[in-house]
């Protein structure tokens, strides 16, 4: 046995209080408590071997006796708080490695709640190895069950929303020199960086057929024109104008005689035009004859004629009473 793994006695008694403490520390605890050491289990193994050769070296010299029996009894007590305590470990890192895997989302904009991470340079670097080995075997027993379709179903076949950032955004990494977990940040993805939405418009099979032929008529082409239809037509004559005279339609042209008045601005109404009341001659005659009906002169207005009655009338019908002989002429 090589010197180098041989520990002295107080290297022995201070590991084996390391040893003690950690698993009193351990207990009713679900993650893996700091170890005083980074070499720590390697520090168990010596202090094991040391004992061993101790307790051979013992028998050889002086027998069994009580001494010797001390020794293994002290020898069975760090086996087993060494082998509780790195089962305890051991099940607290699976289950801090299978809670961080298996989490998940609560809803679609929610990412599973990270678990803080284990402090690796206060542990052994054979355990941090495991821990590795665990979470491999854990990505691929996800894998193997489908885990990710038996806790999303649909879900988890649709895109989630990735949470944007205003630009600028910086991680919380790049304010310190050394990296705050083993693993990179996230990626992160700023507003005018979404692509845009494309809107998706259901077209009628309908339209996208009448689309579809009116592309494909053909243009009708445009008669060209020859060089002698582009020549402008020519301008039509125009009226001479004199002095005095407007250039304008005549028909437009102010009035030599016309004066401008203000008339327009009178409120008063205009003034009737008196009707001119043509007066014809009338005749007086002596009816002779009844009339059973009334006649009617030529205003409109209608006359009885009786025998003896004396009426003043048109010339046209009273030389037509005098004719028929139902009236005969009274001048006065």
């Amino acid at each position: 046995m090589s010197s180098d793994t041989m520990l002295t006695d107080l290297q022995a008694r201070e590991i084996q209080e390391q040893l003690f403490a950690t698993y009193r520390q351990q207990t009713n605890r679900h993650v893996p408590v700091h170890l005083p050491r980074k070499d720590f289990w390697e520090m168990v193994k010596r202090l094991l071997t040391t004992l061993d050769v101790q307790i051979h070296n013992m028998i050889r010299k002086h027998g069994a006796d009580l001494r010797v029996q001390n020794e293994q009894k002290r020898q069975a007590n760090v086996r087993h708080i060494a082998s509780e305590l790195a089962r305890r470990r051991l099940v607290a890192m699976m289950q801090h490695a299978a809670s961080q895997s298996l989490r998940m989302a609560t809803s679609a904009t929610d990412n599973a709640t990270v678990l803080p991470p284990l402090d690796w340079q206060k542990t052994d670097g054979a355990e941090r190895q495991l821990y590795t080995a665990i979470q491999t075997e854990m990505d691929r027993f996800k894998k193997t069950i489908g885990w990710q379709e038996m806790q999303d179903g649909l879900r988890g076949e649709m895109d989630f929303a990735a949470q944007t950032h205003k630009p600028g955004t910086m991680q919380l990494g790049d304010f310190t020199e050394k990296p705050i977990t083993n693993q990179a940040p996230p990626d992160l993805v700023f507003e005018d960086q979404r692509p845009e939405p494309v809107d998706t418009i259901d077209i009628d099979e309908e339209d996208r057929i009448a689309a579809l032929e009116w592309d494909s008529m053909e243009q009708v082409p445009m008669p060209e024109r020859d060089e002698e239809d582009l020549t402008p037509p020519a301008p039509l004559p125009q009226a001479p104008s004199s002095e005095g005279r407007h250039g304008a339609a005549m028909e437009l042209a102010p009035s030599a005689t016309s004066v401008i008045t203000d008339d327009w601005m009178d409120d008063t109404p205009p003034k009737e035009e008196e009707k001119v009341v043509e007066t014809t001659p009338l005749i007086r005659i002596r009816i002779l004859t009844s009339f059973d009906e009334a006649i009617a002169t030529t205003d409109g207005s209608e006359l009885m004629l009786q025998a003896g009655d004396v009426h003043n009338l048109e010339t046209g019908m009273a030389q037509w009473l005098i004719d028929s002989g139902a009236a005969e002429a009274a001048p006065l």
